[in-house]
């Protein structure tokens, strides 16, 4: 097994081609360099310690990925700062992106909560209706 890393986690080799490939990047643009790294701003990173680098459209991308791949990993807190952070990138650079699993959770409790809300307003004001 020959490992190899891309942008700065070790994966497969095999892996690392078939992210590249999905991507659509000849191989020197899809790795960013520790030199080229070094030289990005700090506003050009969007996770703790450096991590999730996304100063163009293909580097967005990539940081949702790892983010929906490795995202389990990291604090709720830390992961909705960088998903904060990669949406605004997104915007910036015009990249699509489906979200993340863990927000789209979120959505979805809001959206029960709204609907017991509405449902217990829509009963108070019955009773409310009744006593009058």
């Amino acid at each position: 097994m020959v490992l190899r890393k891309y942008r700065g986690v070790e994966f497969e080799e095999s892996a690392v081609i078939n992210i590249i490939l999905l991507e659509n990047l000849p191989f020197q643009e899809a790795v960013l360099s520790y030199k080229a790294r070094e030289n990005l701003p700090a506003s050009a990173f969007c996770g703790p310690d450096r991590s999730y680098p996304a100063h163009d459209a293909a580097h967005v991308r990539n940081a949702f990925a790892r983010l929906a791949t490795f995202g389990g990993r990291l604090a709720r807190a830390t992961v909705s700062r960088i998903h904060a952070c990669l949406v605004a990138k997104a915007k910036r650079f015009g990249v699509e992106h489906g979200g993340c699993k863990w927000c789209k959770k979120k959505e979805e409790v809001e959206e029960t909560v709204k609907w017991f809300e509405e449902r217990l307003r829509a009963s108070k004001s019955k009773e409310d209706d009744k006593r009058e």
